[in-house]
């Protein structure tokens, strides 16, 4: 059972309101290796972290009674909620994160600075608000 759920996308605080996160603790600023992509929607966009060169900018957040299996179910079957490690507060520790594990759609659009939050405000598009 992880301890921790590494959030870089639309569960990130304020960038949606998901009941099935109710229990997870508050976040921490902290990073993961990898690339990420913009995934447009009719509904808004969403990011998809895949292993690679760079940094995904995200947040360290306590699992605490979270049911993870509803969180896996809201993810879908592009991704898979696998260990990474993370750094945060100048420490490196494991935790859990969802990886795009599908072929990238056509329209996705590489965050070269890997800050997807960022990457919404600067181009004014939406997050997803629904699944």
């Amino acid at each position: 059972m992880p301890t921790h759920l590494f959030v870089y996308g639309v569960l990130r605080e304020g960038l949606g309101d998901w009941p099935f996160l109710a229990g997870l603790g508050p976040g921490r600023a902290a990073t993961t290796p990898g690339a990420i992509f913009a995934i447009p929607d009719p509904a808004g966009w969403y990011p998809a972290l895949v292993p690679g060169e760079g940094a995904v900018t995200g947040a360290l957040r306590a699992c605490g009674q979270v049911d993870l299996a509803a969180v896996d179910a809201f993810e879908g079957p592009d991704y898979a909620r696998r260990a990474v490690p993370v750094l945060v507060e100048g420490q490196t520790i494991m935790a859990d994160a969802y990886i795009w594990v599908a072929p990238l759609p056509p329209g996705a659009a590489r965050i070269d600075h890997g800050d997807f939050a960022r990457w919404l405000a600067e181009t004014g598009r939406s997050p997803l608000s629904s699944r």
